[in-house]
């Protein structure tokens, strides 16, 4: 089975394809949902989530996870002794 991995406009990793990503991108979206369509403050989705508020706070303002995949494709091989884009 092959892995696909989200790129944007400027062929960087995005979402939880991200080698750095932590949170999925059904968590951030639950993030979102909760506070524009239910009207969550921060806080509260952290403490449901167990997440910091902080981090709430800038994925719900579209300040952290906004990018939006433009492509899907294969990740590239290291060369021997460099780490995989």
């Amino acid at each position: 089975m092959t892995t696909l991995v989200a790129y944007d406009d400027n062929g960087r990793r995005v979402g939880q394809t991200h080698h750095n990503a932590t949170i999925t991108d059904e968590t951030v979206a639950v993030i979102r949902e909760l506070h524009e369509d239910r009207g969550w403050g921060y806080r509260r989705i952290a403490k449901h989530l167990s997440l910091r508020w902080q981090t709430v706070a800038k994925i719900a303002r579209y300040q952290r996870r906004s990018a939006v995949p433009t492509a899907w494709r294969r990740p590239r091989r290291a060369p021997e002794g460099r780490a995989a884009d």
